[in-house]
């Protein structure tokens, strides 16, 4: 059989891999089967399976889902990753929703970090903010506090 014979074909890594080139820009939202590595500039919503590799070329803003993000260049915005990875030049700005954080010497993050939530977050903050509607409508007694001491010497 020859070289194009569909039989004896491998599949190359690259077919598991989307790759946003250095001098690329993308504004929207992204979604992704597997891996995807940014090269260029993202602004939007970001979601992949598996992977989001920010190269040192790489600058995202907007909101990111995925397994594991790895990040050696620049992001700011929202987070929701099981593992991140700051690597020596990443910048991280914004909110992250991780249990599974590192950061490398030289790398830096500004910002809020939080447990993740497998809850939906949208649905979540809808309802909290409608239930600050209900306040007024409590009926404020006065409850009793109770303070425990642990301390021995009290």
């Amino acid at each position: 059989m020859g070289i194009f014979g569909g039989q004896n074909r491998t599949k190359s890594q690259s077919a598991a891999t989307t790759l946003i080139a250095e001098g690329c820009t993308i504004n929207g939202h992204i979604k992704v089967a597997n891996h995807l590595q940014i090269d260029g500039h993202v602004e939007g919503q970001i979601e992949a399976k598996n992977q989001i590799k920010i190269s040192t070329s790489g600058n995202v803003m907007g909101e990111i889902t995925t397994e594991r993000l790895i990040v050696n260049g620049n992001f700011e915005g929202i987070c929701h990753a099981t593992y991140l990875e700051i690597l020596s030049c990443g910048r991280v700005s914004g909110t992250v929703y991780s249990d599974n954080l590192s950061i490398e010497p030289g790398g830096k993050f500004m910002g809020i970090t939080n447990p993740s939530d497998k809850v939906d977050e949208k649905q979540d903050i809808h309802e909290r903010l409608s239930s600050l509607d209900d306040l007024d409508k409590l009926d404020h007694k006065e409850d009793k506090v109770v303070l425990i001491n642990n301390d021995k010497n009290a």
